[in-house]
């Protein structure tokens, strides 16, 4: 098993209700509210909707959950492959709820947006979707 810490802030959240969230939350040895630096915009494809972290070095903060995960060989491919081309895995700097910093494995945007994507100012995705009434992503693709 490797150990991994991954900032997850959208669809892969243990607690968004969706099949790859659920798919986290089996592999999760702890979890935690933190944030990042960046932005996030809501695209949407699929049968719903997916947010984009975008400007990393902003000043503005994005909410999610840092997961510390054991994953077998492969784990990481199949998350790339979820993710897809438009996401890049990084390592970005994270704080924690209770003040502490980590860094974690973070997928940010990598291509151009649309331009209807809207941004999702105070940074917290699922609120967002339950605020607007829309519907996360959840269409699985490879095998994810």
């Amino acid at each position: 098993m490797r150990r991994v810490s991954l900032f997850v802030y959208g669809t892969l959240q243990p607690h968004a209700g969706t099949r790859m969230g659920q798919w986290i939350a089996a592999r999760m040895e702890s979890a935690e509210p933190a944030r990042v630096p960046g932005r996030i915009r809501a695209v949407k494809g699929g049968n719903g909707w997916f947010p984009a972290l975008v400007s990393p070095r902003s000043g503005a903060r994005v909410q999610g959950t840092l997961c510390r995960l054991a994953l077998r060989p492969g784990d990481l491919a199949k998350l790339d492959r979820y993710e897809g081309r438009e996401y890049r895995r990084v390592s970005l700097p994270v704080r924690t709820a209770s003040g502490r910093s980590a860094r974690a494995q973070v997928y940010c945007w990598r291509v151009a947006l649309p331009d209807a994507a809207p941004v999702i100012r105070d940074g917290n995705y699922l609120g967002w979707l339950e605020r607007t009434g829309r519907q996360a992503f959840t269409t699985l693709r490879n095998g994810a």
